[in-house]
């Protein structure tokens, strides 16, 4: 059986990673792979399933964190539909927030727009809804002709802007439109959560009329992947919360009792002294309790009222928030609950510590395709996900760039250990991140551990033009900020950020990359029991809950700069650290490493060539 392919010619080690993901796909295994920068891929994968999928009838998910891959995962179906002339079909699926054409829903957060969208539908309020999908028998027949009518012009596929686009136009809900696409789609793009999170992945898959036994399931970046699931289970209030709670009760009309001044002394009792404090999940009913309400009570009257208020005002709800909270709170999963106080406030956590309950659903699918630039140690991945050992088959891939194209540099006399951080240590750093900039002919990105670290170096730091991350942006001012950067300068963020792993710089932006020592978790209640449930069950608590997490942060940063063959890098690993054995596996033993004391003498050299 041929591969079906949208270029005229195959690279070889994309030709190797194809290969290798047919035969998984023809033995039905799931296969992970390691596969460096400039393989392609996201060609690569899809050819394959395609290719199997289309001589078996069977469906095909990509399942990517980044919004900004569907469009490239989109184009490769089409191009290989239009090439070889194949009757395929893709969609590419978003969550129902982010295609709503309702501008009265724009300004809602996550939880407050579903309770919102919902009560539109339900009470027949929402005529993009009713153009899209009906309500009663004629409704319906007419959504159906506006369908089929958009069908005609669907080809092999559009991407959700485009989709969007003509939903405003037809005055017709893009994401019905999506869902009525998918039930005839060969290949549906979505998000991690359409098929990771179970209650969302029951759902999702009846409307589309899919089964995960009859589908291939890609996971790109899939590094991300037990992170994500573990953040999208885990909760977090705050007397913030509690206080906007008051707040929209009162607008109501509403009693909230003294619920913030109660949180505030309920929390102050258990934590007493101590930043952080680890609790049972019986230990909430306590705080509840004190308002003469059960759990279920509490979750029905917040719900009410937070419904309320977001009809009223088209604002999201806190009360929605708690009322969440309140019921994610005594799920029997694998979980640690913390009280922490920050800066004099109080933040309560249910945090998720095992993901594979969720993601070992991917060994009921015929077969799933992992694959990453870091998916290292894959064994590792291949544990916490849940997969199984006798199922899935594992490799790593050289990296296809040229060894004269990088150069890898370790100093020697500087870290960012707990010991050294002092401002002694925070200035010889300053001092040799100048001395990097100064002999690189072009834009240099340092990545820092975290922001507190990154707020200690840069007032020191006498280069100019600095391009700082800030915690919290939004994705305009994350663009803007990629848009300042590409004109040259120096890029500011921290490791594990959206600027290190979530950004491609193409257009070689990025000559020389500085990774500013090791981001490992600071160690709190949350790591030491994420450690402890690693331990109890593989043994490896120590490496699979605080080393390799902090220490893929390094290789996720130091790729940004290897996007094309043609691009040559030198990456400074500044942290006498990444001479030890601990760290230093994420460096390639196939490529250059140069120890040092003098990071920028060997950069001018590199780029003197």
């Amino acid at each position: 059986m041929p591969i079906y392919f949208r270029h005229d010619s195959v690279r070889p080690f994309q030709r190797e990673l194809m290969t290798d993901i047919y035969q998984a796909l023809s033995n039905s295994q799931n296969f992970m792979a390691h596969a460096p920068t400039g393989l392609g891929k996201t060609d690569a994968a899809l050819s394959a399933a395609i290719s199997y999928a289309i001589e078996n009838n069977l469906s095909v998910f990509f399942l990517t964190p980044k919004i900004s891959q569907h469009k490239i995962a989109v184009d490769v179906v089409r191009g290989i539909a239009d090439k070889h002339s194949l009757p395929i079909r893709v969609a590419d699926m978003l969550g129902r927030s982010h295609c709503c054409i309702d501008s009265t829903l724009q300004n809602l957060d996550n939880e407050s727009f579903h309770t919102a969208c919902s009560r539109k539908r339900k009470n027949k309020e929402c005529q993009f809804y009713i153009n899209a999908r009906g309500h009663g028998r004629d409704a319906e027949a007419k959504a159906d002709a506006r369908f089929r009518v958009m069908l005609q012009d669907y080809g092999s596929g559009k991407n959700h802007g485009e989709l969007i686009e003509l939903g405003r136009e037809k005055l017709s809900c893009p994401y019905e439109w999506l869902l009525k696409l998918s039930e005839t789609s060969n290949v549906i793009i979505a998000d991690y959560y359409h098929l990771m999170i179970p209650q969302i992945r029951d759902i999702f898959l009846s409307k589309v009329k899919k089964r995960l036994e009859d589908s291939i399931v890609i996971v790109d970046e899939a590094h991300n992947l037990a992170s994500r699931v573990r953040s999208s289970l885990s909760y977090t209030v705050s007397d913030f919360t509690m206080m906007r709670v008051v707040k929209e009760m009162r607008f109501l009309g509403l009693d909230s009792g003294p619920i913030a001044e109660e949180f505030g002394v309920w929390a102050a009792e258990l934590t007493q002294n101590a930043n952080e404090y680890e609790i049972q999940a019986d230990a909430l009913q306590s705080f509840i309790g004190r308002f003469g309400l059960d759990n279920d009570e509490a979750i029905d009257r917040l719900e009410k009222a937070g419904a309320a208020f977001v009809e009223k005002t088209n604002r999201k709800s806190a009360c929605i928030r708690l009322a969440n909270f309140f019921s994610g709170w005594a799920g029997e999963e694998k979980s640690v609950r913390i009280i922490k106080k920050k800066n004099g406030h109080f933040f309560l956590s249910k945090k998720l510590l095992d993901p594979s309950p969720a993601t070992r659903s991917l060994n009921h699918s015929r077969s799933s395709i992992l694959m990453s630039g870091t998916l290292l140690p894959i064994s590792m991945h291949r544990d916490v996900l849940g997969l199984s050992p006798e199922r899935t088959v594992m490799k790593t891939y050289s990296s296809p760039f040229s060894r004269s194209s990088i150069l890898n540099i370790v100093t020697e006399d500087l870290t960012t250990r707990y010991s050294r951080r002092d401002f002694e240590g925070y200035s010889a750093i300053a001092k040799a991140v100048d001395s990097v900039v100064s002999k690189t002919p072009g834009g240099t990105a340092v990545f820092f551990p975290s922001y507190k670290v990154m707020d200690k170096i840069l007032p020191i730091m006498l280069s100019r033009n600095l391009i700082v991350q800030k915690s919290g942006m939004k994705p305009s001012e994350v663009r803007q900020m990629i848009k300042d950067f590409g004109g040259g300068g120096v890029l500011c963020a921290v490791q594990g950020g959206s600027f290190s792993e979530g950004v491609d710089y193409s257009a070689g932006e990025i000559k020389t990359v500085i990774i500013v020592g090791v981001a490992l978790e600071e160690m709190g209640i949350e790591v030491k029991a994420l450690i402890n449930h690693y331990e109890e069950e593989f043994g490896r608590g120590w490496d699979y809950g605080y080393l390799y997490p902090g220490t893929i942060k390094a290789l996720q940063a130091a790729g940004r700069a290897r996007r094309k063959e043609t691009d040559r890098v030198a990456v400074v690993y500044m942290d006498e650290r990444f001479k030890w054995n601990k760290y230093n596996w994420i460096l390639d033993k196939n490529e250059k490493v140069v120890v040092t004391n003098s990071p920028e003498q060997e950069v001018e050299k590199f780029w003197a060539k």
